[in-house]
Order: structure tokens, then C-alpha cells, then sequence
């Protein structure tokens, strides 16, 4: 298995940052989805699989508020139309 790393310009700093790369590559291969790496990265899924669950519930529950408003609005001014109207007549 090959890895390169220039993550800065230190020398001693891109063989450790590989050396740590590689151990973690190592364990994924040996233990599949128990492996350190791969738990993390579940864990941050699901973590933004909820964030995006609960962004969409709120939007929608705004929406559906945002509507209703609006309805009573068109219902008052509806209202307030046909009193106009009745007292324009007498």
C-alpha cells in the first residue's frame, strides 16, 4: 500500500500524519465496519441524517403556518369586503 501526504511543509510532520493515515487504512481492511474510522463515520451520518430531518421538519411546519395565515388573511378580507359592501347600500 503506497501513501503520500503533503499536508505541510515539515518533513517529520507528513510522515506522521501518514504513518497515522496508514495505521487507520490498516485497521478498516482488518475489521471492516468495526473499526474506529468506520464507526466515527457512521456516527457523523447519522448525526447529519437527524440534522437534515429536523431542518426539513421545521421548513414544512413554517410552510404549513405561512399557509394558514395567509388563509385567514383572504378569509378576513373576504369578510371585510362583504361588510363594505352591505354598508355602501343602506
Amino acid at each position: 500500500m503506497v501513501l503520500k501526504v503533503q499536508a505541510t511543509r515539515s518533513r517529520t510532520q507528513n510522515r506522521k500524519i501518514a504513518r497515522q493515515m496508514l495505521a487507520e487504512r490498516v485497521e478498516e481492511l482488518e475489521k471492516g465496519k468495526e473499526s474506529r474510522v468506520a464507526v466515527v463515520g457512521e456516527t457523523k451520518r447519522k448525526r447529519k441524517s437527524s440534522a437534515v430531518k429536523k431542518s426539513k421538519r421545521k421548513y414544512r411546519l413554517l410552510d404549513e403556518a405561512k399557509k394558514e395565515s395567509e388563509e385567514v388573511q383572504e378569509i378576513e378580507e373576504h369578510d371585510g369586503k362583504e361588510r363594505g359592501i352591505g354598508k355602501g347600500e343602506d
